[in-house]
């Protein structure tokens, strides 16, 4: 039996594309339990769009969906993103 769910690694991709870089590695505390874990260890669920969920509790950490002419959003909990310049 195939698994629901992926590890947030499996839409790295994704994730690259919507924040212009890898964000695999940044560090979510969640709002809900406090779990602070990398994005790539988050759940990742595939249907409609894109949902990661916190590895400790399950509580909605993200969603993306991407629309014909618009990419929408929604980032939940405390994130603190230190990317690269240049």
């Amino acid at each position: 039996m195939e698994a629901a769910w992926l590890d947030g690694n499996g839409v790295a991709g994704l994730l690259a594309e919507v924040f212009g870089a890898d964000i695999t590695a940044v560090v979510r505390s969640c709002g809900s339990c406090g779990t602070a874990a990398p994005v790539g260890a988050h759940r990742a669920y595939r249907g409609a769009g894109v949902v990661l969920r916190c590895p400790g509790c399950e509580d909605v950490a993200i969603r993306i969906v991407q629309l014909p002419d618009r990419t929408v959003l929604e980032v939940r909990g405390a994130w603190v993103v230190e990317l690269p310049r240049g």
